[in-house]
């Protein structure tokens, strides 16, 4: 005899709290109302009221969900409807079974970003149109059985580049620990993967993505090609000596490299022998010290980021031919947390003019040696572009802002706060002889510079102080 999950769910039950405590879980899965919505006009009316067994959802004159006002539910059956996409927005949890079958119309699971629990089956099946379900990432839990067949326009298999893209968002929620249960994939597009494992990985398609986790699996590591798409390098068993191996295995990596976690002391020997294409994320790396693999780098295609690289050198030079110095544009982020090892004046990014994200340098209280970014202003030109947000905030010495004076376009909000504090320094509100003062910000939103309609800036002299109204700083004269 085959069990239901709800039997087996049961009896493990019945082992752990007893019989009476077990009656009350079966019955709170199976009792509550039985209601059927079959026109726009009864959705749209609809009210929730009390425990809800059973919503099913069904007619071809229904087109929108959005006003109802449905939080949790044991079973939901939407099928046979003409809606493009979900847009459920009260929708938070399904305890036992959702269904969704039959929607000829139905594009996406857009509209259910609030849905967050899924104990039990989720199927989606024979929707004729559907392309992507990537609704699903809000999902911080979901235990039990998907089940996703006969829909002909889902799951074409390509390299999961985004999570968003056809079956990559199941690959995502699995990697990431919210969906543990069993996976179901049949007869869905012509190019669909029918296995978990298949997902992302391309028939005849030698750039695929690695992880590399162990001195052994350096050793072991035979790609299919020189070039691999995301690279991560992972484990303190990880060195310098083992890095440069690496860079005798592979020449290109079009996508992300992320190396976290790792005792290399030196990124010459790998930066400078393999060509990075997309992003380069350095984190957790606590013996980093030699920039030197980054010297012949001019433009970064994605983000940069430098987390927790505490004896990352930033040396430099005039004409950029030293660490990150030739760095000139960055298309993504660039973020530096800790940034205790900036050359004074910030010259290690002297030759940086563009950032096409976020520019975050936060400093330490406790450590670092800049006291505004004025050389990478007179040397470089400054930075003259940034293209999110703005957070210069935390760092030892610094007391003025010298530096942003070439700022031509900044695209996000504006974070600069509690500088100089550990080393009872100050930026002050208006310049001085040798300071430049917080009324740069406001000189940078009279001259059209701050794009973001009503961005958030926090201004802060030091901790504990209050924030500087922006509304009544002057601008620099």
């Amino acid at each position: 005899m085959k069990m239901r999950s709800n039997d087996i769910l049961f009896w493990l039950c019945a082992l752990a709290l007893g019989i009476s405590g077990c009656d009350k879980l079966e019955n709170e899965l199976t009792t509550g109302a039985e209601i059927t919505l079959s026109s726009q006009e009864e959705v749209d009316r609809f009210t929730a009221k009390g425990d809800i067994l059973k919503l099913t959802i069904s007619g071809e004159s229904i087109t929108d969900l959005s006003a109802l006002p449905v939080q949790k539910v044991k079973n939901l059956i939407i099928e046979n409807t003409g809606i493009e996409n979900l847009n459920m927005p009260a929708l938070n949890a399904i305890t036992v079974m959702m269904h969704i079958k039959g929607n000829p119309r139905l594009l996406s699971l857009d509209g259910v970003e609030n849905l967050q629990f899924v104990n039990g089956s989720l199927i989606i099946e024979d929707n004729d149109a559907l392309e992507d379900i990537s609704g699903l990432l809000g999902l911080k839990v979901f235990a039990g059985n998907l089940t996703i067949t006969g829909n002909d326009q889902l799951g074409k298999n390509e390299v999961c580049l985004t999570d968003e893209y056809g079956f990559c968002t199941i690959k995502s929620l699995v990697e990431s620990g919210v969906f543990t249960g069993t996976v179901t994939l049949a007869s869905n597009h012509p190019e669909a993967p029918t296995s978990l494992q298949a997902i992302g990985q391309v028939a005849g398609d030698d750039v695929i993505s690695y992880t590399l986790r162990s001195k052994a699996d350096i050793e072991a590591f035979k790609p299919l090609s020189d070039t691999v798409l995301n690279l991560t390098i992972t484990g303190t068993e990880i060195n310098s000596s083992l890095l440069n191996i690496l860079s005798s295995k592979i020449k290109w990596i079009k996508g992300t490299i992320l190396i976290e976690n790792t005792n290399i002391v030196d990124t010459e020997g790998f930066f400078d022998r393999v060509h990075c294409d997309g992003s380069i994320i350095l984190r957790d790396n606590p013996q980093l010290f030699n920039p030197q693999g980054f010297k012949g780098y001019k433009h970064i295609k994605g983000d940069l980021i430098i987390e927790n690289c505490p004896s990352l050198a930033y040396w430099w030079s005039a004409a950029g031919d030293v660490g990150f110095s030739g760095i000139e544009r960055i298309d993504g982020s660039l973020i530096v947390n800790p940034a205790i090892g900036l050359e004074s004046g910030g010259a290690s990014f002297v030759s940086l003019s563009y950032v096409g994200g976020d520019f975050v340098l936060v400093g330490s209280p406790d450590a670092g040696g800049i006291w505004n970014l004025d050389t990478w202003y007179v040397v470089g030109g400054g930075i003259k572009h940034i293209g999110g947000n703005l957070v210069f905030s935390n760092h030892h010495t610094v007391n003025g802002l010298s530096g942003f004076q070439a700022l031509e376009y900044l695209g996000g909000d504006v974070s600069i706060l509690d500088n100089g504090a550990g080393n009872n320094q100050e930026i002050p509100l208006m310049n001085t002889s040798d300071q430049v003062g917080f009324c740069i910000i406001k000189t940078l939103i009279e001259k059209g510079v701050l794009k973001k309609e009503n961005p958030t800036i926090q201004l802060r002299v030091k901790p504990g102080a209050p924030l500087i109204d922006i509304n009544t700083l002057a601008a620099c004269q």
